[in-house]
C-alpha cells in the first residue's frame, strides 16, 4: 500500500443559517458594552478616582467666530461680483502691475486675468489701484528732492591725484 491511500479526508458539514442575525449581533454588542461599563465602574470605585462633572464649555464664541468668517467670505465674494473690471486686457495688465502682482500666470488668458484682478480688488478694496498710484506719485515727489546736484569735499589725496592728472594731460592735449 502507498501513503496516498492511507490519508482519510473528513468533510466538514456545511451549516446554512436562514434569517437575519441582526438581533443576535445586537444582543452580543449590548452584553459587551454592559460588561465594559461594569468593569470601568468597578475599577473606578476601587481606585476612588471617578470624576463626574456636569460642567460644560460654551462653544458660542468659537461658533460665532466661524460664522463671522464665513459671512465675511460671502460678503467679499458678493463684493467681487459687483466690482467693475475693465475688459481691455492691456488695462487689466497695467492694474495688476500697479498692484505688484504678476502680469500673466502660466496658461492664463484674458478672462482668467480679469477674474484674478477682481478677486485681488475684493481683498484689497476697490480703490487699491488708486492708493498705489498715489503712493507711487508721493515716492516720486520725494525722490525729486534728492535728485539735485550735491558736492562734498574729498580727501586731500584725491585732490592731489586730480591735479597731477590735469598737469600731465592738459599740455599734451594742447599740442594735439
Amino acid at each position: 500500500m502507498s501513503d496516498d491511500e492511507d490519508v482519510i479526508v473528513v468533510k466538514k458539514p456545511r451549516q446554512v443559517h436562514y434569517g437575519s442575525l441582526e438581533e443576535q449581533e445586537k444582543a452580543r454588542l449590548a452584553a459587551l458594552a454592559a460588561a465594559a461599563r461594569e468593569g470601568v465602574e468597578e475599577s473606578g470605585k476601587e481606585l476612588g478616582d471617578i470624576q463626574i462633572s456636569n460642567e460644560y464649555m460654551e462653544l458660542e464664541e468659537e461658533i460665532s467666530r466661524d460664522k463671522k468668517a464665513l459671512l465675511e467670505e460671502f460678503e467679499r465674494r458678493r463684493k467681487a461680483r459687483q466690482l467693475n473690471v475693465s475688459t481691455d486686457d492691456d488695462e487689466v495688465r497695467r492694474s495688476l502691475r500697479q498692484l505688484g502682482e504678476p502680469v500673466c500666470l502660466f496658461g492664463e488668458g484674458p478672462a482668467e486675468r480679469r477674474v484674478r484682478l477682481r478677486d485681488l480688488l475684493s481683498y484689497l478694496g476697490e480703490d487699491a489701484i488708486h492708493k498705489k498710484l498715489e503712493e507711487e506719485e508721493a515716492r516720486i515727489e520725494r525722490d525729486r528732492g534728492r535728485e539735485g546736484t550735491w558736492y562734498h569735499e574729498g580727501p586731500p589725496e584725491l585732490r592731489d591725484a586730480r591735479l597731477w592728472i590735469a598737469r600731465y594731460s592738459l599740455p599734451r592735449a594742447k599740442h594735439r
